[in-house]
């Protein structure tokens, strides 16, 4: 982590995202073991395995973006952007964060409507255990938030941290991430 403390702030929370859905992770396997143990061992399956696991899914999914992004392993298509100058690879970063963030920010904006309208009107989801609405539509509004801030973040301390390498197959790595092998 590098750069004021606000900025190390928002490190902080991605990374803690991560953890987050790390842990989901683990809960959903355990789920599926246990759904498979139940049913086919048992005899006995289970009503809430599958709206819980894929609610945690939503979960996990949507707010281990930023630690993604923080990380440096969303997706990058190189093929036209490699090789490219120090200024230039930094120019194309900071773009590609603005959109990010930009794009962030706006889901945010819409799913935080969507969520309030959601918790107003009591919706449930069609699934068997019929839990709110808003469950399921707050990782959208969270993920992206902090998807934001990291996006923000990472573009206001782009001078700070070496030139993005588009040119290898292991770009996204940050310094002293690579394995020695």
């Amino acid at each position: 982590m590098d750069g004021p403390a606000l900025l190390r702030a928002v490190d902080s929370l991605s990374a803690i995202a991560g953890r987050g859905a790390d842990l989901a992770l683990v809960a959903i396997c355990a789920m599926v073991t246990y759904e498979a143990l139940a049913r086919y061992v048992l005899h006995a399956p289970t009503r809430w395995t599958s709206d819980v696991a894929t609610t945690l899914l939503l979960w996990l999914t949507f707010v281990a973006m930023a630690q993604s992004l923080r990380q440096r392993r969303m997706i990058r298509i190189t093929a036209l952007i490699g090789g490219r100058s120090p200024t230039a690879a930094r120019l194309i970063e900071l773009f590609s964060l603005v959109v990010i963030g930009g794009f962030s920010a706006m889901a945010v904006w819409l799913c935080w409507g969507e969520m309030l309208e959601s918790i107003a009107m009591g919706r449930r989801t069609a699934s068997m255990l019929q839990l709110p609405q808003w469950i399921v539509e707050a990782p959208v509004v969270i993920g992206f938030a902090l998807l934001s801030l990291q996006a923000f973040a990472d573009a206001a301390r782009l001078w700070l941290r070496p030139a993005p390498d588009f040119g290898h197959g292991d770009a996204g790595d940050l310094p002293g991430e690579r394995d020695s092998a």
